[in-house]
């Protein structure tokens, strides 16, 4: 077993374990483990309390199946690694619903928003004046692409009518390249139709401050649409480096083998350095606005529309994505119709790429 495959097997694994830990960190502060607090509560004793039991427990999950990994690479199918994610995930999963259940036990308890004046913030201006779609930062996304095609188009010609993939099977040349350009054009397509949506979808603005919210949402918004696209890229371009071998431009052995990782991983740590600096919908960055003082009120006790604290369901909100609960991101509105149509064609996406990595034995 080479280095190259063991870190191509463990990256994975260790990066969810990482990424499990942290989500807490970028979350709101009046967003605790899916349960909305208000922004007095939000250094409540159960809060620190459980969110150093979930650092600890997702840390010991995060470690114990990296070992796994690394025992059972070299020893097992080549998919097997991949399979541990799931349980992974799952672990992972179930310490943030024992954290959220705690939390909102206290918060029924003493009664958190008792008193409180609850309301909803809107920014008008966000139709009159809306945050531009960064296009250049499609170019770089496209240039693979164009590059990709390029050396396909080259070697095309030389290439046996079957080649033998990294994988050991033997598929027609054309099963090849029609996977590596899908796959480059599925997730160029969908990063940047999901910051379109995004783009066009209502700020994360808090009620408690709402002028510094709304400056810090633009930033986090465009700091965050570069990202992605540039993760995009990225993506892409790890794509082609996986071509590369198949269509015989030069061969890959021991550590070498971990090469066409690197971009992806980049990729990750890019968009996690992004969220780390900015937080959910900005809430890290400075968002000081002179002359405005803070508004009277605090967010709207809005859990009973988030199910299982991650899943957002509200017919009567025609927002097609809002905020994330956890961590940095959006989440579909599953009470509009489009959201469900949105994550079919996903799923249909996802589906589509699979089988087509079948058909080509990848």
């Amino acid at each position: 077993m080479s280095t190259g495959t063991l870190l191509a097997a463990v990256l994975p694994v260790l990066a969810v374990g990482a990424l499990m830990c942290s989500l807490p960190a970028v979350t709101r502060p009046t967003l605790q483990f899916g349960v909305r607090v208000p922004p007095e509560r939000a250094e409540a004793p159960v809060i620190r309390g459980e969110r150093r039991a979930y650092s600890w427990r997702t840390a010991a999950i995060g470690a114990g199946f990296t070992l796994v990994a690394v025992t059972v690479q070299g020893h097992c199918p080549s998919w097997v690694p991949r399979v541990i994610l799931v349980p992974e995930l799952a672990a992972g999963l179930g310490c943030f619903w024992v954290a959220r259940r705690k939390i909102a036990a206290v918060k029924s308890a003493d009664s958190w928003f008792s008193g409180l004046r609850q309301t909803v913030v809107a920014d008008t201006r966000w139709r009159t004046d809306p945050p531009r779609f960064p296009v250049r930062w499609l170019l770089p996304a496209l240039a693979v692409m164009a590059a990709t095609a390029a050396v396909a188009a080259l070697r095309y010609p030389g290439l046996p009518v079957h080649i033998v993939t990294g994988s050991g099977h033997r598929v027609p040349k054309s099963a090849v390249l029609a996977l590596v350009v899908a796959g480059q054009l599925y997730f160029t397509a969908v990063y940047s139709g999901l910051m379109l949506i995004v783009h066009r979808s209502r700020p994360d603005i808090e009620a408690a401050d709402p002028a510094a919210s709304t400056l810090r949402y633009r930033r986090f918004l465009a700091a965050f649409s570069r990202a992605l696209l540039t993760m995009a890229a990225l993506i892409d371009a790890s794509l082609l480096l996986i071509a590369l071998p198949d269509w015989q431009v030069y061969r890959l052995s021991g550590i070498g083998r971990a090469l066409p990782v690197l971009p992806f991983a980049a990729g990750v740590l890019l968009l996690g350095a992004v969220a780390a600096r900015t937080g959910q919908g900005g809430s890290r960055l400075n968002g000081n606005v002179h002359g405005l003082a803070p508004a009277a009120g605090t967010d709207r006790d809005d859990d009973r529309f988030w199910k299982a604290g991650l899943l957002y369901v509200n017919r009567d909100d025609p927002a097609l994505v809002v905020g994330a609960r956890f961590g940095v991101g959006w989440a579909p509105n599953f009470g509009n119709r489009a959201a469900w149509l949105l994550a079919a064609g996903t799923v249909a996406a996802w589906a589509s790429l699979a089988l087509l990595g079948a058909a080509a034995g990848m």
